[in-house]
């Protein structure tokens, strides 16, 4: 029996009819025994289900949506019409008027929720109750307010997204260090400078239980364990807030992959030209976004330099600088390119050159490992996983061979 229908202004409402259909779907999979339903697809649509005692609550969503946010959604409408309505349920005779007022109630569930069509557009995100969320957002803000503290993010050990006010590359920079750092044992918190931050800032990394990581970008010359003293009692809230109804959503779009300093790019020619043609649409739109700093890094990108060769160079860096090359990456101008390293001297000059250079110890036993594998042949990750050292590590190390080494792609 229909007791209540909902539908935004201007969508179709669900007819008993159809109510009844999907009622008896309900029943029918519970008589022989396959237990409760809980979501029915169509070629367009979807019916999620939620049992509560003997009322059936069911939202229909687009075939494309994530069916597990809207059965929170549904989950609350659920316990609020019964912690409304349970009165009336007693009942002998019912009837849909009754529950004409409830509409209100829907409408203020779903206002709470408004953001959710949208925050899973991009980046894997944990979806909470609102009044979690904001609470979370209030001493996320407590924290920003702190000196020397810029902006914060909370995000789940596996990556998924609370709540966050980083950049787009700060974001990608500190879920890209969650994911290195998943395996290794390290302290609670710790700081990483990295150049393709904004000038005079480093992220600071701090575990929290359970399972929850803060990001927080913080000035350069903060010291790191006066940052975890200034923002300890806000550690302490973020970890007592109830997760126990967490939902996690995959993005619905491809996240834009991050770099690090060494990686390189090379242009491709033929849809770099249109970029450089007053005429073309796209050209205006680079230049709309980005301007004269487009162009400068769209020229630096040889196949050679590397990210931060191209941000010395052109004076371009930070955020700025990463939202130009993931522009370019992800619209088909430039591709990020594999390094084979070709070592090109290995006589008494070169040893001469590396006593000038002055390599450290542990760099060069890298050296002295890598040696034979830079032969053209094998590309900078191969080498980095065949002697036990992080890539980056490995670039940074034959990048001080200057001439010495053939950097081939």
């Amino acid at each position: 029996m229909p007791l209540f229908n909902f539908a935004p202004d201007g969508a179709p409402k669900l007819d008993a009819l159809v109510a009844g259909f999907l009622s008896a779907q309900a029943g029918f999979a519970e008589e022989i025994g396959e237990g409760q339903i809980r979501v029915v697809t169509f070629a367009e649509n979807k019916f999620v289900y939620e049992s509560q005692a003997d009322l059936l609550f069911i939202i229909a969503i687009g075939e494309a949506d994530d069916e597990n946010i809207y059965r929170l959604i549904i989950k609350e409408i659920a316990q609020a019409f019964e912690k409304q309505y349970g009165h009336v349920l007693q009942q002998s005779v019912l009837s849909s008027h009754l529950f004409i007022g409830f509409r209100e109630y829907v409408m203020e569930i779903l206002k709470k929720y408004d953001k959710i069509p949208e925050i899973q557009q991009r980046y894997p995100t944990a979806i909470i109750p609102p009044e979690n969320l904001e609470r979370i957002e209030e001493l996320l803000n407590i924290i920003e307010g702190q000196r020397g503290i810029l902006r914060a993010a909370l995000l789940t050990q596996d990556g998924f997204v609370i709540a966050s006010k980083l950049s787009q590359h700060e974001f990608e920079v500190g879920s890209r260090q969650i994911h290195q750092s998943r395996n290794m044992e390290l302290p609670s918190y710790f700081a990483v400078s990295q150049t393709t931050l904004e000038e005079g800032t480093k992220l600071f990394v701090h575990h929290l239980k359970p399972d929850l990581v803060l990001l927080v970008i913080i000035r350069e010359d903060m010291k790191v364990g006066r940052c975890a003293e200034m923002i300890s009692p806000l550690v302490y809230g973020l970890s007592n807030i109830d997760y126990s109804s967490m939902v996690k959503v995959q993005p619905k779009t491809l996240i834009t992959e991050t770099f690090s300093e060494f990686d390189v790019f090379a242009s491709n020619p033929m849809m770099e030209s249109t970029l450089f043609a007053e005429s073309t649409g796209q050209a205006r739109e680079f230049d709309n976004l980005f301007g004269k700093a487009g162009r400068d890094v769209l020229q630096a990108v040889d196949g050679i330099s590397t990210v931060e060769e191209i941000r010395i160079r052109t004076g371009v860096h930070g955020r700025q600088l990463s939202e130009i090359l993931s522009y370019l990456s992800t619209r088909g101008y430039i591709r990020r390119v594999q390094f084979y390293p070709k070592l090109v001297a290995s006589d008494r000059r070169f040893l001469a050159y590396l006593e000038t250079v002055g390599l450290p110890r542990d760099e060069y036993k890298i050296l002295e490992d890598a040696k034979s594998y830079c032969d053209g042949n094998n590309t900078s990750s191969d080498i980095a996983r065949r002697i036990g050292v992080d890539e980056e590590k490995l670039i940074a190390v034959l990048r001080k061979l200057g001439a010495n080494i053939e950097w081939l792609t």
